[in-house]
């Protein structure tokens, strides 16, 4: 009171150019107003009350409301004190502070008391001025003013390191730094960085424009911190080579560089600088000891390992007597490689000369082998690379004829270029049992192309490589004809599965049609099979389109993928009847339960067991290989029947009541788990995690797998996550709570788990509105939550969503007792709406309470997703 008493004793207008300092200390009285409006807006501890007495005012009532009569004055005048404290700061004049010397002692015969002036210490303009920067920032970054506050702060911090012994400034350092990378982080508000460091990218265009002058130091930097895209670094070098002999020189050492810089990433290329090495001038080789030098100095330990590898290549396929070998051994470049290493070395400058041709069967070449969006017919240089980027069957068929018959390269060679060309293995032996011929390294290629095409999703290619695969085999083998046919059905199964399209002049008819004739092949158990890939494929795909009936009549198949679809093809044929669905999914239920059993026998590796009867107690496939089966269905019944039957394991085995995981089907599935200890938990966990993000992934706005997915971040106390996916399930289900969402979504237990969730996050506001979505009020809990002091949500904001007229008179009632009046207002405004009157029809009362309702879950939605 005593300040605010001396702040309204002085005026609004100060004569700043005529007052002496003593008057004009006094003046910065005015910063008082500023910092009490911004400590009353924190919480505080309330004053403890007394018993009040009958027919007497409570004190704690009366001084908080003497106190908001005070604050309000302060906060209608805080525009004036700001226009004083600014002009304060432009006066640039010298105070004086009065200090305890200035004080004189007080006896019983003191007549006249007077301070002493002169005693008063002598504050420069820097000091008094960084603390009102400092103090008139706090004030703005309250107001949320952030940018006059990033000034006021960027004004302390360079007036704070001027002064050397401070007498006036309390400034908190480590909050005035918080202060300044908050402002910084806020909208609005930028920091002036530094002038930006120049990239090599615009380096390199700077060159480009200059008639590429010193292009090849940009490269050789970029070596190093690798900026540049491979893709730009082959533009530069195609763009200098049709520049004519005026740019040769310059034309090699951008060749080097570039094939320096494609070593470190891991590409052989070998080959490229063979030819070079041979017939080179010493500078030209000088050259290119100085790119390796100089990448090795700051290269990764793989990166050095690529060039010392790199560098023995060059000098294997080298000459003895070449200058680049002698130059290597020779010179500093050495001190690179180890004794051992250079003892080794030692023998190419000993040997005879090296034959290139006869020696680049044993370099190895692994350039990378996705498909290259330059035109097939572009001319490499050598026909390896032309093998490497070719997918057109015509030229890859001319460049093995070439490399077979011309180079004298063998199949096997040609076969073993790139070691992302990998065949199935079903097809890779009969493909080395055929004649060592160019045919048998062009079928190879096809094949081994085909199948990184369809890893790479280019499905329309990979069919075409195939089918000219076929035709070449055609006369050749049966078996391998065969499989071909089999991995084309592959590729139409994985582009359907991926965006439900088919290739050219394909139907969905010929698709399904082509797929029954593959699992005939299984269950009839014939002596050429498909592989488990394709068997997966083929099973998914017909339980995806809901071909029930077929599946469910394929007893006996001998494929565990088969007889899984079978097992619930028929559970949700019989979905209707709740008898039938029992017996089915006891099946689905004892299948999965040895699969996950710890040592449990495995169908052999062919996929086939006995086709008279399979054993009950032996699981139809591995955990593994039944988790990436799972991950191929897309039918929204059968991923529910899945996650229902998963679901019920993980309670059975987790034993909590508390953190039950909800299911769509979870009721037909059995209520106990025999033997438990030879489950694997971990196992089933996994497997319902990885179903439930494809789940998700399949249809994200599942209202049912949504809540799913937060129960089980509930049970693993994982509380954000699990309001997160409530929230969502309720929006999708009620379209943004439109309408009301359906009782059997959000029931009692979900309320109850957000309830908790809530509390974890401290959100206790939050917690007391939900208690009254519940069919019974928890008044205990609610109450408990509104009455804790640290609330991290919006507070007083949520109580015009409330519409128990019990909680909001214990609001009243509580803001009342603590003195907090702007809380109390707003409980009472929220009480006194007239829609909430108990007198009002039914049908009122409900709409008050389902716009309430709307707008506490659209505010809850808006804060977690």
């Amino acid at each position: 009171v005593e300040k605010y008493c001396i702040v309204n004793n002085c005026p609004n207008k100060l004569p700043w150019a005529v007052c002496s300092s003593l008057p004009l200390f006094t003046l910065h009285s005015k910063i008082w107003a500023l910092l009490a409006v911004v400590r009353d807006s924190f919480p505080r501890r309330p004053i403890k009350s007394f018993v009040q007495v009958q027919g007497q005012v409570d004190p704690a009532i009366a001084y908080h409301a003497l106190n908001e009569i005070i604050m309000r004055n302060l906060r209608e005048s805080t525009a004036v004190s700001i226009e004083n404290l600014e002009k304060c700061i432009q006066c640039g004049r010298v105070l004086k502070l009065p200090v305890s010397k200035c004080f004189p002692v007080l006896s019983d015969n003191t007549e006249d008391f007077s301070l002493i002036w002169d005693n008063c210490v002598t504050v420069t303009p820097q000091e008094y001025h960084c603390q009102l920067y400092y103090d008139l920032g706090t004030f703005f970054f309250y107001q949320e003013a952030y940018t006059q506050a990033y000034t006021m702060f960027k004004h302390t911090s360079d007036l704070i390191i001027q002064v050397d012994d401070p007498v006036f400034i309390n400034v908190d350092n480590a909050r005035l730094k918080g202060y300044h990378h908050g402002c910084q982080s806020l909208q609005g508000v930028t920091q002036q960085e530094p002038p930006e460091k120049v990239t090599l990218y615009e380096k390199s265009e700077a060159c480009r424009r200059n008639g590429f002058k010193g292009i090849v130091d940009v490269l050789i930097e970029d070596n190093l911190r690798q900026e540049l895209t491979m893709i730009y670094r082959s533009e530069l070098e195609d763009e200098i080579g049709t520049k004519g002999d005026s740019l040769s020189e310059v034309y090699v050492q951008v060749s080097i560089c570039n094939v320096v810089r494609g070593v470190m990433e891991g590409k052989a290329l070998v080959s490229l600088l063979a030819d070079v090495i041979e017939d080179a001038d010493p500078q030209t080789i000088e050259f290119l000891i100085l790119v390796l030098g100089r990448a090795l100095h700051g290269a990764s330990f793989s990166q050095k390992s690529n060039l010392k590898c790199f560098v023995w290549h060059l000098m294997d396929l080298s000459a003895a007597a070449s200058h680049f070998n002698h130059a290597i051994m020779n010179g500093d470049f050495k001190k690179h490689f180890n004794e051992q290493e250079i003892m080794e070395m030692s023998v190419y400058i000993r040997e005879p000369e090296l034959s290139y041709a006869d020696s680049f069967d044993d370099a190895t070449l692994t350039c990378s082998s996705f498909p290259s969006s330059r035109d097939s017919s572009v001319s490499l240089s050598n026909p390896e690379q032309q093998l490497m980027y070719s997918y057109d069957p015509d030229i890859i068929r001319h460049v093995v004829s070439d490399l077979c018959t011309k180079l004298g390269r063998s199949p096997a060679y040609v076969m073993s270029l790139n070691e992302k060309w990998k065949v199935p293995r079903e097809m890779h032996q009969v493909i080395y049992n055929l004649t060592s011929s160019p045919d048998q390294a062009y079928i190879y290629l096809l094949v081994g192309k085909a199948c990184h095409l369809m890893d790479v999703r280019i499905y329309e290619r990979a069919r075409q490589l195939l089918m000219v695969a076929d035709r070449v085999v055609a006369e050749l083998s049966y078996t391998l004809s065969k499989h071909i046919r089999w991995y084309t059905l592959l590729a139409d199964l994985q582009q359907y599965n991926m965006n439900e399209s088919l290739g050219e002049n394909s139907t969905l008819q010929d698709l399904i049609k082509k797929t029954k004739t593959c699992i005939t092949s299984v269950r009839l158990g014939q002596d050429i099979q498909p592989s488990h890939n394709i068997i997966q494929h083929c099973a998914a795909f017909l339980m995806n389109i809901r071909d029930i009936g077929y599946l469910s009549n394929m007893d006996q198949s001998g494929s565990g993928h088969i007889e899984f679809c079978r097992q619930v093809a028929c559970m949700l044929k019989e979905l209707p009847s709740v008898k039938s669905v029992r017996k089915l999914s006891r099946e689905i239920w004892d299948t999965v339960r040895n699969i996950y059993t710890i040592g449990s026998q495995r169908i052999s590796s062919s996929g086939r067991h006995s086709a008279i009867h399979r054993d009950p107690t032996i699981a139809i496939m591995a955990v593994e290989a039944f988790q990436t089966f799972l991950t191929k269905f897309k039918d929204p019944s059968c991923i529910s029947v899945l996650i229902s039957c998963f679901t019920k394991y993980y309670n059975l085995l987790r034993d909590d009541i508390s953190c039950e995981i909800y299911g769509e089907y979870v009721q037909f599935w059995p209520t106990v788990v025999n033997n438990p200890n030879t489950l694997n938990v971990r196992a089933i966990e996994e497997s319902l995690s990885i179903l439930m993000q494809h789940a998700l992934v399949t249809n994200p706005s599942q209202p049912s797998w949504l809540r799913t997915q937060a129960d089980i971040h509930f049970a693993n106390n994982q509380y954000s996550p699990a309001m997160k996916f409530y929230m969502e399930s309720g929006v999708v289900a009620s379209d943004f709570f439109s309408i009301a969402v359906p009782k059997s979504l959000y029931d009692d237990q979900v309320y109850k788990r957000m309830i908790k969730c809530c509390l974890y996050l401290q959100c206790h506001t939050q917690v007391a509105v939900l208690c009254q979505f519940t069919d019974e009020v928890d008044y205990t809990t609610a109450f408990k939550a509104l009455q804790e002091r640290n609330s991290y949500d919006a507070m007083d904001s949520y109580y015009s969503c409330i519409w128990d007229i019990s909680i909001l008179e214990f609001l009243v009632h509580l803001h009342t007792r603590r003195g907090e009046m702007d809380k109390r207002q707003t409980a009472m405004k929220a009480l006194s709406q007239l829609d909430l009157n108990s007198n009002n029809p039914d049908d009122i009362i409900q709409r008050a309470l389902q716009i309430r309702k709307r707008k506490f879950l659209r505010a809850l939605a808006k804060q977690y997703l």
